[in-house]
């Protein structure tokens, strides 16, 4: 499991989303849509915690890089391939750089009226 747990992270980090999912089922990917917006440029991860028992398993990664968070998933072998089939963030594990705190998280929002300076 634990080869499986690394190869999803390391999708991550690489940006290859269709190569993250695959390790999930779809009812992880909907889990995972709903959670807090994340940092999207994750640069490394660390695996904390992987535990198997049998057919199932939990897992912890950090990932950080422009920001950081946990993605905590529970894992069952699935057609001899392990899947996610839970996933969560955490949301005391999210943090941001300081300054997209004092920006507002740097999504783009509605532009603001102009005003005539005249």
């Amino acid at each position: 499991m634990r080869d499986a747990v690394e190869a999803q992270a390391r999708a991550r980090v690489k940006h290859d989303l269709a190569a993250f999912a695959s390790y999930m089922t779809p009812q992880a990917i909907v889990q995972l849509g709903r959670q807090p917006a994340v940092p999207r440029r994750s640069r490394s991860f660390e695996v904390v915690s992987v535990s198997e028992d049998g057919a199932d398993g939990m897992a912890e990664v950090r990932f950080s890089g422009g920001g950081a968070y946990v993605l905590r998933t529970r894992w069952k072998q699935i057609d001899g391939r392990w899947k996610a089939v839970e996933a969560e963030i955490p949301a005391a594990s999210i943090r941001v750089p300081w300054w997209r705190r004092i920006v507002g998280g740097g999504r783009p929002g509605p532009s603001p009226e102009r005003r005539d300076l005249s």
